[in-house]
């Protein structure tokens, strides 16, 4: 689904990517450094020195936020070491006539809402900005600036020599797009996603996301920087569903809650946990399927006949999560890529020393079982359409299985050890 309004801290990537250090003598193309929202960026020549190219950021007068000028960068910049996440650069408000406030911040990672910090020129003619990033940050993939933050104030800002922190390489990103859904249209109500027709898409908000194309073949899925991303569309009656899904996929997350949210009554922070103390664990480096029994947000007050909104919310956890396929069903198919394990059956479950799985119509190779944090605590090799997995050794809680075929297909299954 193409995402038609970026809002808050949002980019959208027209142009091309760099790292720091920036001197603007990379190229001649202004699109090669920073793309705008509200605002003009282009190549100036230094009035002190005309052998030096510079950036030219030109800020609107959008007071909520300022103008946000952004460059996505090729090379992340890891400010997780607070003895060297300090960002430095010259800027020059040429005409004096801007409010003087400005903000440079870090998107595109996690925690995501500590990575900004606000500076201050003071009339005109070039200044050197230092900027100290502090603790407890991460790794991220956009430096956005704000010229005049919170201003309906402007001016004309030369900058240049963009510094600091250090460079690390790109993290990773799954290399298959999410399966294709397999249920019947008809049984579908689709909010995200090419495989169904969806229902009409009206905003979304976000400390960070974007839309990637995985395969570069159209089938777009969401790249969320846990912290908070949500969605809103034409109010809909999904009473008579009985679960709402998505796919994840994610390398380094921890714990992230999807919510539900209803417009009357209005609901907000209604939600289903997946990791650390939530419903489910987290599975790491495939693609995973989940199917949400509707009556968990009913339970909680959400109205089934007037939802309008999505969220996805870190809740406490870090990391980057990849979405793709989010809708609400009257069918449920538990399956990680589409394909059926007929007769598969789980028994005991719960159990307190093993569970047997047993399918009919695939031969299992491979059942890894992961805990609550998405660790691997047990792989079994197998060539049978029947697995015995050992629990006796395994703490109470909560596991997932996930079941690989001879075919390549991948299935994960819920179990519960008491």
């Amino acid at each position: 689904m193409k995402i038609i309004t970026f809002l808050f801290l949002t980019s959208s990537i027209l142009g091309f990517s760099q790292s720091l250090p920036i001197s603007f003598e990379e190229s001649t193309d202004p699109a090669y450094f920073f793309t705008c929202f509200d605002c003009n960026f282009g190549l100036a020549v230094d009035p002190l020195d005309s052998g030096n190219p510079v950036g030219e950021l030109t800020s609107y007068d959008y007071a909520e936020f300022g103008s946000a000028q952004t460059i996505e960068l090729d090379q992340y910049v890891d400010l997780s070491d607070d003895n060297n996440n300090t960002i430095t650069f010259r800027i020059n408000p040429l005409n004096g006539s801007g409010s003087g406030n400005h903000m440079l911040k870090f998107s595109g990672g996690t925690p995501p809402y500590t990575a900004e910090v606000r500076f201050n020129t003071i009339g005109t003619g070039w200044q050197t900005i230092t900027l100290d990033f502090g603790p407890n940050l991460g790794v991220y993939r956009n430096l956005i600036i704000f010229p005049d933050f919170q201003s309906f104030e402007t001016d004309v800002y030369l900058i240049d020599d963009i510094a600091g922190a250090v460079n690390v390489p790109p993290r990773a990103t799954p290399s298959k797009d999410a399966p294709i859904p397999t249920i019947p249209a008809n049984k579908v109500k689709s909010v995200y996603g090419e495989t169904y027709t969806n229902i009409e898409y009206l905003y979304n908000f976000s400390e960070s996301f974007r839309e990637v194309d995985i395969e570069n073949n159209g089938n777009k899925a969401l790249e969320v920087d846990l912290g908070y991303y949500g969605a809103g569309f034409r109010n809909t009656d999904v009473s008579s569903d009985a679960y709402v899904h998505f796919d994840y996929w994610t390398t380094d997350a921890t714990r992230f809650a999807f919510r539900v949210n209803s417009e009357n009554p209005l609901t907000n922070d209604k939600q289903y946990v997946l990791g650390t103390g939530g419903s489910e664990a987290i599975v790491k480096n495939a693609w995973t399927s989940v199917f949400i029994p509707l009556s968990v947000y009913g339970g909680q007050g959400v109205n089934l006949q007037d939802v309008y909104q999505y969220n996805f919310v870190d809740d406490g956890g870090t990391g980057t999560v990849f979405i793709d396929n989010i809708y609400f069903t009257s069918e449920s198919n538990l399956s990680v890529n589409g394909f059926d394990l007929t007769g598969l059956s789980v028994s005991p479950n719960p159990s307190s020393s093993s569970w047997n799985i047993n399918t009919q119509n695939q031969i299992l190779s491979m059942v890894e079982v992961f805990d609550v944090l998405g660790k691997s605590v047990m792989s079994l090799s197998s060539k049978s359409t029947s697995v015995k997995i050992d629990a006796e050794h395994l703490q109470a809680g909560i596991y997932i299985a996930r079941l690989s075929t001879q075919e390549g297909n991948m299935h994960t299954v819920k179990l519960v050890k008491n």
